[in-house]
Formats: structure tokens, sequence, C-alpha cells
């Protein structure tokens, strides 16, 4: 899913930049209020991890690649700032050092793994757990978070390649349903992973769960106490 440099119109990859800068700053002020000294090892861990996975990839059209994210565990164990940021930690890494990724692209990298990618599964973790209140609607909500999340990622990005009309040779509609057919597959993987180390937590580290939940007052999640 990696954006090289050269396949976005440069008016896309301003606009990427625009949208994802003050959620940098955003975020990075939210995980300092949510985030523990504790958690701080953790993060770096789990960014290490989904640095190496993300280096497995494959090519699909147009010279860009699908792989696993990361992002529902990131998500889900840190929050979705720490999530966010650990992502563009992990992407930024990749783009200067191993060439994954562009750095004129690295706007729109970091909006469609670091921000969908993150937020849609904590979204969709959240409100499984709310309706289901158990450890089942946990479970639920990790494969589904991790399944969509992938697929809108990968959605956002056929579609700044799509409209990149100058640089960019296939239409909107084939590079959304390249990306979005390929990532359905790997969403799949990826929701199964991530129930099973959500259950695997569970079991064995709960207290890795227990981060404040950050969500909108409709959208408020019991605590992991309850389960």
């Amino acid at each position: 899913m990696h954006i090289p440099d050269g396949f976005l119109d440069l008016s896309i990859c301003a606009m990427m930049y625009l949208l994802v800068i003050p959620l940098w700053i955003f975020a990075l002020r939210g995980m300092k209020r949510v985030l523990s000294d504790k958690q701080v090892p953790f993060m770096a861990t789990l960014t290490a991890m989904f640095f190496a996975a993300q280096m497995m990839n494959y090519p699909i059209i147009g010279g860009t690649t699908a792989h696993l994210l990361g992002g529902p565990i990131l998500a889900i164990t840190l929050g979705p700032y720490a999530g966010l940021i650990s992502m563009t930690i992990i992407l930024l890494i990749q783009a200067f050092f191993f060439g994954d990724g562009g750095v004129i692209t690295f706007g729109a990298n970091a909006w469609n793994m670091g921000v969908v990618g993150v937020f849609v599964p904590y979204l969709m973790f959240l409100l499984f757990m709310k309706v289901m209140k158990n450890r089942n609607g946990m479970m639920v909500g990790a494969f589904l978070g991790a399944l969509l999340g992938d697929v809108f990622a990968a959605i956002f990005a056929g579609l700044e390649l799509g409209l990149s009309v100058f640089t960019f040779p296939y239409s909107v509609q084939i590079a959304i349903t390249a990306m979005g057919v390929h990532h359905f597959f790997i969403g799949l993987g990826e929701g199964i992973v991530t129930a099973m180390i959500i259950l695997f937590l569970l079991r064995q580290r709960a207290d890795l769960l227990k981060l404040p939940r950050v969500a909108p007052l409709w959208l408020s999640s019991i605590g992991f106490e309850e389960l």
C-alpha cells in the first residue's frame, strides 16, 4: 500500500499533507495524556514488530504494494493517538532508509495507514464492545475493525492514485477496485491475527489493554474490568 514518489500529482500530495499534519499535532498532544511510562516500551516493541511485518509485501497495480498494516493492534493496545504516531514512525523509517513509499507521498501514506488504518479499527472495536458488552464483542470488533481498516485504507490509496491524472495511468475505478480487492483478502488475515492477539492478551496480559478509552461520548466504551 506504500505509494512511491511519482505516482501522485503534487496537488494530491499537498492536500494529504494539509490533512494529516494537524492530526499529527493532535495525536502527539493526546498521546501524552493517555500513554503511561509503562506503555512506552510496549509501543516501541509493537512499532518494531509491525515495521518488520510491513516489509513483507508484494506488488500490485501500477507499482504500489499490498501488505499487512498492523494499525488495528496499535490502535487497540496503544490507543488511536499513539497508534497514529507509531505508524508514522514506521512509514518514516521505511521511506527514508528503505525506499518503501515516497517522501513527497509521505502525507498520503500516513493518512491511509496511520489515520484510516488506525482510527477505523479502533472505532469499530469500541462500537462492538458497546453493543455486545462482552469478550465476544471485543473479538468481533477486532476482526471487523482490522478488515474494514485495511479495506478503507486501500480505497483511499486507490482514490488518491486514480485522481492523479497527470502521473497515474489508471482510472479511479480501476485503482480503487484493485487496491480494495487485494486488501480485502489481506484484511481477512489481519482480522484473524488481530482477534487472536487480543484474545491472548486478555488471557495473559490484560493489563496491556487497560489504556483509557478515547472515544466520542456516543461511543463511550465499557471498561475492561467489566469483561
